[in-house]
C-alpha cells in the first residue's frame, strides 16, 4: 500500500541542503532568482551581507525585502515608516535600496556612539585628574632645621628620634646641661661681684682701701683713705 506523502525531488533536496549550509556559502553568482528567493530568507544578517559582498550578479530584487526587514528590526518600524514617507514624498526622483540605507543608518549611528564614548572618555579623564589634584600628596623628606643641637642634628627632630632615648646619650646630654649651667653661674660671678677691697699705705704714711670692680667692659678702681677717721674716732672723749 503507497502512503499518499509525495517523495521529494533532487531540487528541494539541494535548496534544503544550502539552506542547513548557509554559514559555508559564499557567492551565488549563476543560480537561478526564484532558487534564491527560497534560499536567501533563511540567511541571518552576517551571512546576507557576506554573500552579497562575494557575489557580482545584483541581488537587490531578492534581497531588498529582506533588508527592509533587517532594517525594521534594528532602527524600529516607526524610524522605518518615516524613511518610507520620504521617499514617497520625493516622488520617485529619491530612490535607495533598503541594503544602502541600513549602510547608511549604521555607519551614522556609528559615528553618534563614537562621539558619546569620546565625550564620555574626556569628561572620565577630567573628573580623574580632578581627583588626583585634590589628593594630599605625604612629604617623606623632612626640611632642615635652622637649629642645630648640640649632637650635630638639625632642630628637635634629631632629638625626637628613637637613638635618644639611648641611656648613654641621656646622660651625655645631662653632664653638657650641668657644665653648661656651671660656667655661667662662673661667670655671672666674676662679671657682677666686685674684687675684694685691698688696704694699702699711701706715700703719706695714712692707710687706704682699694676697691676694684670688673664689668664687661671695663673695670673700675676706687681709693678711699681709712686711718684719719678711725683716729678721730678713738680721740673723742668717753663719758
Amino acid at each position: 500500500m503507497e502512503s499518499g506523502r509525495k517523495p521529494r525531488s533532487l531540487l528541494d533536496m539541494c535548496v534544503q541542503k544550502l539552506i542547513d549550509n548557509l554559514r559555508y556559502v559564499g557567492r551565488v553568482d549563476g543560480v537561478e532568482m526564484e532558487l534564491l528567493k527560497r534560499i536567501l530568507p533563511h540567511c541571518t544578517l552576517e551571512q546576507l551581507t557576506r554573500i552579497e559582498n562575494r557575489t557580482e550578479m545584483d541581488l537587490s530584487p531578492v534581497t531588498d525585502s529582506l533588508w527592509k526587514r533587517f532594517y525594521q528590526r534594528e532602527f524600529g518600524e516607526e524610524h522605518t515608516n518615516m524613511v518610507i514617507k520620504r521617499m514617497k514624498a520625493s516622488g520617485g526622483r529619491v530612490r535607495y535600496t533598503w541594503r544602502e540605507l541600513f549602510k547608511a543608518k549604521t555607519e551614522k549611528q556609528k559615528e553618534v556612539e563614537d562621539k558619546m564614548l569620546e565625550k564620555i572618555a574626556k569628561k572620565f579623564q577630567a573628573e580623574k585628574a580632578e581627583k588626583q589634584s585634590k589628593q594630599i600628596k605625604l612629604c617623606t623628606k623632612v626640611p632642615p632645621s635652622s637649629k642645630r643641637s648640640f649632637f650635630g642634628g638639625s632642630g628637635p627632630s634629631s632629638l625626637s628620634n628613637s637613638n635618644y632615648k639611648s641611656p648613654i646619650l641621656k646622660k651625655a646630654r645631662i653632664e653638657v646641661n650641668s657644665h653648661a649651667r656651671l660656667q655661667s653661674a662662673m661667670q655671672k660671678n666674676t662679671f657682677g661681684r666686685p674684687s675684694q677691697p685691698i688696704r694699702r699705705n699711701s706715700l703719706s704714711g695714712q692707710t687706704v682701701r682699694t676697691t676694684t670692680i670688673h664689668r664687661p667692659n671695663s673695670t673700675i678702681t676706687i681709693t678711699k683713705p681709712i686711718g684719719s677717721n678711725r683716729q678721730i674716732q678713738n680721740s673723742r672723749p668717753k663719758f
